[in-house]
């Protein structure tokens, strides 16, 4: 049983690891998002960190956030400017989504 136990620990672990490092930001030719040099948080969706909030270095880094309106007239828009504690604090805290 306790291997068992192991054996998924390790496996959810691995599989938190390799989501962390998936995909940087996305953008078009007119919204060329930037590199990953620490200028900018790392994506974060606060959904999926119901509890956690979030002290991970960059976490008080301004996100990505691009812009544009198209000929269409349609509005465009890549990434977010929050931080990752300012996304947190908007879905989690004050009671939001029944976590009171």
């Amino acid at each position: 049983m306790k291997s068992m136990l192991t054996i998924a620990v390790t496996a959810l672990m691995g599989a938190q690891i390799a989501s962390a490092g998936a995909g940087w930001y996305t953008g078009d030719a007119r919204c060329i998002p930037p590199g990953d040099d620490g200028t900018y948080a790392a994506p974060y969706d606060a959904r999926e960190h119901p509890g956690d909030f979030p002290t991970f270095p960059g976490a008080d880094k301004p996100g990505w956030f691009c812009s544009y309106q198209r000929e269409d007239g349609v509005l465009v828009q890549y990434g977010t400017s929050l931080t990752p504690q300012q996304q947190w604090m908007a879905v989690w805290a004050a009671g939001a989504n029944g976590m009171d």
